[in-house]
């Protein structure tokens, strides 16, 4: 489909003005701006970002010669395995929590569905590296489909001190479970592994 506004507002050209390319539940790369014509062909196009970018090379692929050979092996980036993120708190942040409620700290983030295999409904919250969980509430809005970004947000315990990590993971509905740990690869795309926030530093604040 071709787009001309965004959030009820005309595209910006940051966004692509006058008119965006959307293709749902495809990577946003595919997602052209600034669209001047569309033809149709057998083949896939041989523009720059089509052929030499957005694509998941093996991991012996470990430096730019040698991604040259696997670039023409591999195909581009379509859809996007499920994902989650943490927003609040950042890495390496220091956290200062209410004297009243010493012990819990407010996490809040994004997570996002594979594909067209959504929504997401379910997005879960750690503080022990995934020995125990905490589901976070999801704060949907008023238009949700099966390739819409789900906001969420926890209330999880997390003791005073130093080197404190947080994880998170999402659950969407075609059953796709964000990994601890996802594959390595040379341009860092499509990467779903728990999202994290390390390195906090928890402090009590004053007592009111």
């Amino acid at each position: 489909m071709s787009a001309l506004d965004m959030n009820d507002q005309p595209l910006t050209p940051s966004h692509g003005f006058p008119v965006r390319l959307l293709a749902p539940g495809i990577a946003g790369a595919r997602s052209v701006k600034w669209l001047d014509r569309i033809t149709v062909q057998l083949t896939e196009s041989p523009n720059y970002y089509q052929q030499l970018d957005y694509k998941i090379l093996p991991p012996q692929a470990t430096s730019r010669e040698l991604a040259k050979i696997y670039w023409p092996l591999c195909p581009a980036i379509r859809g996007l395995p499920v994902n989650s993120v943490i927003c609040v708190p950042a890495t390496g942040e220091t956290v200062v929590l209410p004297y009243e409620k010493k012990n819990m700290v407010e996490v809040k983030g994004y997570a996002l569905p594979a594909a067209d295999e959504g929504p997401v409904t379910k997005v879960e919250v750690s503080t022990d590296d995934g020995r125990t969980w905490t589901l976070a509430t999801l704060d949907r809005g008023e238009k949700t489909g099966k390739w819409a970004w789900t906001l969420w947000h926890a209330e999880v315990t997390l003791a005073p001190g130093e080197a404190k990590r947080i994880v998170s993971r999402a659950t969407d509905r075609g059953g796709n479970v964000q990994p601890e740990k996802a594959e390595w690869n040379f341009r860092g795309v499509a990467y779903n592994g728990w999202g994290e926030a390390r390195d906090l530093k928890v402090v009590v604040g004053a007592r009111k």
